[in-house]
């Protein structure tokens, strides 16, 4: 039986046709942490999914709900590209770097 996710996905006739093909050969599960500039580290699952001859891979990240990095994917959903904190006059920065 198909979830309706896939059935929708499989509307689209490119994704139909790799998805009969299976052109997918291996998955690796694995754990990143993403560095955002104002809200610090996000940690995210992460699949990794290779074409047959390794030529491609696709990441997909994704955060365990009520984790805090899945409250912090849904703050930056809502953010955006909104920075939080405010950023340095040049002068000043550049006295920081040299410190």
């Amino acid at each position: 039986m198909r979830s309706p996710m896939l059935s929708e996905l499989l509307k689209a006739s490119e994704v139909e046709s790799v998805w009969i093909q299976h052109q997918v050969a291996a998955h690796t599960d694995t754990h990143k942490t993403i560095v955002h500039q104002d809200l610090g580290n996000i940690e995210l699952d992460c699949q990794i999914l290779f074409t047959e001859n390794q030529a491609q891979a696709l990441l997909v990240l994704t955060a365990s709900p009520g984790s805090e990095g899945h409250e912090k994917l849904q703050l930056l959903s809502v953010i955006g590209t909104q920075r939080l904190s405010p950023e340095l006059p040049e002068p000043l920065l550049l006295e920081l770097l040299k410190a």
